[in-house]
């Protein structure tokens, strides 16, 4: 018996032959599709319409696309974001959503630190005066030693952690909720957002984007930053103002930034990110490790077979939908 079809545009799991195999031998078809960019959300309205469960990328999930697929059930995100899902309205529809939590978050704290090293060493520009038959050094500064400020502390926040204890370096943590335990296990100190802002010689961001925390690093508290500071970002575009974050950075406020995600992402984003000298911009794939691509297609496959078959799928975020379908 069919399950259903499930429309399947992300890359991950596209390209996991494994995942795919999973819901196809449940009785799911599978239909892979690659949507057009410009996004054309009639196009997404059209794919969806008879789908009984997505798995999107970055594609948004709106109220109207989902009164427009009466037979969706399940949206499994794969990844650990779910701000393009409007949560509301799918919990309304009795439609699941999940996320592929504890699957990606070693491959972003790897990601993390490699952004960071490459924006305190200078690395990019160096390397491609070299590509260019130059020979350019760049005089950089050294992490060792220095104070790393993490906002968010979930699984990606505490993975940068214990990489920063390799580096010998003072971390301060911003976070709602405060685990003193789990603050002596990683060696760090909780402070609040201003306290972190001073201080931080290098400030990582990983924080769920939320109407609380969108542009919570605003002009305002970009230039509350310790001056000659880094800002790292492989969370979401929406935290920084990105207008002021390139001129803090043009300016010499910041030494320089590496951000890994956009407010608008994709080929022809025209962020004021893009071409400032001393800012890396890398095309939002700090979950691109084989392993960690492997663990979120199995995850988002699995929750999808699991709620097409009647049951609760894991990373489940709106259980309330459950009770509404």
């Amino acid at each position: 018996m069919s399950l259903g079809k499930v429309l399947v545009t992300a890359g991950s799991v596209k390209g996991c032959e494994p995942a795919l195999q999973l819901m196809r031998d449940a009785g799911c078809e599978v239909q892979l599709a690659t949507p057009p960019l410009p996004l054309d959300e009639d196009w997404l309205l059209t794919q969806s319409r008879d789908a009984a469960a997505l798995i999107f990328a970055m594609e948004p999930v709106s109220a109207r696309l989902l009164a427009n697929a009466p037979q969706l059930r399940i949206v499994a995100r794969p990844g650990v974001g779910y701000d393009t899902v409007d949560l509301d309205a799918a919990t309304r529809q009795g439609v699941a959503v999940t996320i592929a939590e504890g699957t990606n978050h070693e491959s972003v704290a790897d990601f993390t630190f490699a952004l960071l090293l490459c924006a305190a060493r200078g690395l990019l520009p160096a390397a491609d005066s070299v590509q260019q038959q130059g020979w350019t050094r760049v005089t950089g500064t050294e992490v060792w030693g220095k104070t790393l400020a993490l906002v968010g502390l979930g699984r990606i926040g505490q993975a940068v952690a214990r990489r920063a204890r390799g580096f010998d370096m003072r971390v301060l943590a911003v976070s709602r909720q405060r685990d003193e335990d789990l603050a002596h296990r990683l060696g760090l100190s909780y402070v609040d957002l201003d306290k972190a802002l001073r201080e931080a010689d290098f400030l990582s961001l990983h924080a769920p984007l939320t109407p609380q925390t969108a542009n919570m690093l605003d002009a305002g508290a970009i230039a509350r930053m310790k001056p000659g500071a880094y800002l790292v970002n492989t969370s979401r575009g929406g935290l920084v103002d990105e207008a002021a974050l390139a001129a803090a950075v043009r300016e010499g406020h910041l030494a320089g930034a590496a951000v890994d995600v956009l407010r608008q992402q994709g080929a022809g984003s025209t962020s004021p990110l893009i071409g400032v000298p001393g800012i890396v911009v890398t095309p939002h794939m700090a979950t691109f490790s084989r392993e960690a691509m492997h663990r979120v297609a199995m995850a988002a496959a699995k929750a999808v077979v699991t709620r097409l078959q009647g049951g609760r799928p894991a990373g489940l975020v709106n259980p309330q939908a459950l009770d509404a379908a």
